[in-house]
């Protein structure tokens, strides 16, 4: 099944004019969490059906299981569906493989070690997955997950902001890690700002995995405040449009959800788009077109339908 969305702006009028010789085509997917051996089967042929795709580079915001035990097999199975991508591929955790692993049912482990094994596994230095990895710009220090590239006057951005209000669970060890985690976010937040200052990029992308509970008023203390907060107030200031995609919830949607701090106002420079996710199996092909007035159009692959539809 295809689904064609238009969503985006344009920066100014003499961008919506000029055209671009061929727009680009980027794949997003994520929350593949079907954790049988038919469903990882169904997982490599979605990285078939992107393959025939051809886009220039592929994105997985986040979740490679769903909420059984947490397992290398999950995290092996998940390398090997990102390997059969032939283009490059990023990944961007989610947080059912690592926060969540402490969690009744998920085993006793410790959610920083299966961080670290999520590192190790999926996140190569200096560079992406896929057949063909492509050069990334890493944040330095503890996240080298969070990671940046510019292509064809679009910066891109990673975020690690994980569901399940990004990680922060009661106790003292995920508090303190939200905290370093939450500043190493804004930072690199900032600095794909200041990149497309500097590079007079025509848009942003940014890229996580947990839904920001975007409906949600300002004053409401989530995990989540301070970066809608920067994506709102500060995001309008350098004056380009800003996708943000990200999975979690599981609804494949395209709107305009995020309002400034005065609850009312509604954020018109953010566009948000959420992929698939389990039991639906799909990717979303975004196209970025100088000759298109809304710049990024959305085509929705739905691979397999939820079993209820």
């Amino acid at each position: 099944m295809l689904k064609t969305l238009l969503a985006g702006f344009c920066a100014g009028a003499a961008l919506c004019a000029s055209v671009a010789a061929e727009p680009l085509r980027f794949a997003v997917f994520g929350d593949i969490q079907e954790e049988t051996a038919e469903g990882h089967a169904k997982d490599l042929a979605l990285a078939d059906r992107i393959n025939e795709a051809n886009p220039e580079f592929t994105i997985f915001v986040g979740d490679i299981q769903g909420g059984g035990p947490c397992t290398d097999q999950q995290r092996e199975e998940a390398a090997e569906v990102f390997s059969k991508i032939e283009g490059p591929l990023v990944f961007v955790p989610g947080d059912n493989a690592w926060t969540d692993c402490k969690l009744k049912g998920k085993g006793d482990w410790h959610p920083l070690e299966r961080l670290e094994k999520l590192r190790e596994t999926l996140v190569p230095k200096g560079q992406s997955l896929g057949q063909n990895p492509m050069p990334l710009t890493q944040q330095k220090g503890e996240y080298r997950e969070n990671a940046r590239w510019t292509r064809d006057g679009i910066v891109f951005v990673s975020l690690h902001m994980p569901g399940g209000n990004n990680g922060l669970y009661p106790d003292r060890y995920a508090f303190d890690e939200y905290e370093r985690r939450n500043e190493a976010n804004l930072e690199w937040l900032q600095a794909a700002y200041d990149e497309v200052t500097s590079q007079k990029a025509k848009a942003l992308v940014v890229l996580f995995h947990g839904n920001p509970h975007w409906e949600d008023i300002y004053w409401r203390a989530t995990a989540y405040r301070d970066f809608k907060s920067m994506l709102a107030n500060e995001g309008a200031e350098i004056g380009v449009p800003i996708l943000a995609v990200h999975g979690d919830s599981h609804i494949f949607r395209v709107d305009k959800p995020l309002k400034f701090n005065d609850g009312r106002t509604r954020a018109n420079h953010v566009t948000r788009l959420e992929v698939f996710g389990s039991p639906e199996r799909g990717y979303v092909m975004v196209t970025a077109d100088e000759a298109n007035p809304e710049i990024f159009s959305f085509t929705a692959v739905e691979v397999e339908g939820h079993p209820g539809q």
